[in-house]
């Protein structure tokens, strides 16, 4: 859902962002919300539709990497985020972490 509003950019409702991905609209206003609060998406006040607009230049470097990984490895994201339930998220930053070198 985030690569995807990130690729297509414009102002998705979750009507229309569900219709897309064949989920339910429960499940993809959920889901909108989720990444709103997280700092992916904001919410346009007018039509109450989503936009993808990280809040910081890291935020939307660290999703830009995300979709190069995932452009190079579908399976292999898709597992990650899938076989963690209730903390896939965090599996998946983690995956992504820069560690320091211990000299460092």
């Amino acid at each position: 859902m985030l690569l995807l509003l990130r690729e297509r950019g414009g102002e998705w409702t979750p009507t229309a962002l569900a219709a897309e991905l064949r989920i339910t609209d429960q499940s993809s206003d959920f889901r909108l919300r989720d990444l709103a609060l997280r700092g992916f998406l904001v919410q346009v006040p007018e039509t109450k539709a989503y936009r993808y607009a990280p809040r910081s230049e890291e935020l939307d470097a660290l999703v830009a990497e995300l979709d190069e990984c995932y452009a190079r490895t579908r399976y292999t994201v898709i597992n990650l985020i899938f076989s963690v339930p209730g903390d896939s998220a965090r599996s998946l930053a983690e995956a992504f972490r820069i560690r320091r070198k211990k000299d460092d």
